[in-house]
């Protein structure tokens, strides 16, 4: 238990951060506490179940280690908890100047106490509008132009942006690769392992992907596939696109456009 109370604690201060935003939603919370007590039952006190149940040594103990535990803190709402307070003081404010004030402190307070987040590392600016990296976009509409709903194998980088992008894409596997809640099976496991390997399997890939119906594999582009495998198993060469190689199986081949990368080279 001990354990998971310094799991928690140390979570909380990743969460965070250097503190601000956590004394400004707890300073909220009390102000709403005392001074808007039709809330506390509709409000308040479901928030403080919530931080209960988030903040329960017995519950991380038996549920929480399991998952990805500080996206929990999603569901405390502190922003808006902050906005509202900040609201509640506007409103309480007897002059116009007075309400100026108030806001415009909450607004400096947050603005010099916070940091921009694409300075962290964590975050860049989007490419696009489905905010995916461009040759992802790319590839997934090279092989949405050959399938209404392509089946595919894919490495790393697209795990996590190929569904977002477009529910019509099928990937062998997603994050459960990468231990994300659900297991992945044999198949996903050694299929994943050949794509990320420096010495893949190609005879592998391209035999597993064809018995399992895949009619793409996307390969880094640096990788060396002997020239026959793919043949062997009713895979050619259809595009590439930046450092991806696109292996396509079936029969729209003549009816795709050349991918971007294919273009260029041709100009």
């Amino acid at each position: 238990m001990e354990e998971a109370m310094n799991q928690i604690s140390y979570w909380y201060q990743q969460y965070y951060g250097d503190g601000f935003f956590l004394m400004m939603a707890i300073a909220s919370y009390i102000y709403l506490y005392a001074h808007a007590k039709k809330e506390r039952k509709r409000f308040l006190y479901p928030i403080a179940l919530l931080v209960f149940c988030v903040a329960n040594p017995l519950l991380y103990f038996l549920v929480f280690h399991q998952i990805i535990y500080w996206r929990l803190f999603w569901v405390i709402p502190d922003a808006v908890v902050i906005a509202y307070a900040v609201t509640k003081l506007v409103q309480a404010a007897s002059k116009m100047a007075d309400k100026v004030m108030v806001l415009t402190m909450a607004l400096l307070f947050l603005l010099f106490n916070g940091s921009n987040v694409y300075r962290k590392g964590g975050f860049t600016q989007a490419q696009n509008p489905e905010k995916v990296d461009r040759e992802v976009k790319e590839v997934c509409d090279f092989m949405l132009k050959l399938e209404d709903a392509p089946r595919c194998i894919l490495p790393r980088p697209f795990l996590c942006q190929a569904r977002q992008y477009s529910g019509e894409i099928r990937p062998m596997y997603g994050r459960n690769v990468l231990g994300y809640i659900l297991d992945a099976n044999e198949d996903q496991w050694g299929m994943y392992y050949q794509i990320e390997s420096g010495q893949a399997d190609y005879d592998f890939i391209f035999r597993r992907a064809s018995e399992l119906g895949y009619e793409f594999v996307v390969i880094y582009e640096w990788n060396e596939v002997e020239k026959s495998v793919p043949g062997v198993y009713n895979y050619q060469e259809a595009g590439l696109i930046d450092d991806y190689r696109i292996y396509y199986s079936g029969n729209n081949l003549s009816a795709a456009e050349p991918a971007p990368s294919e273009q260029q080279d041709r100009q």
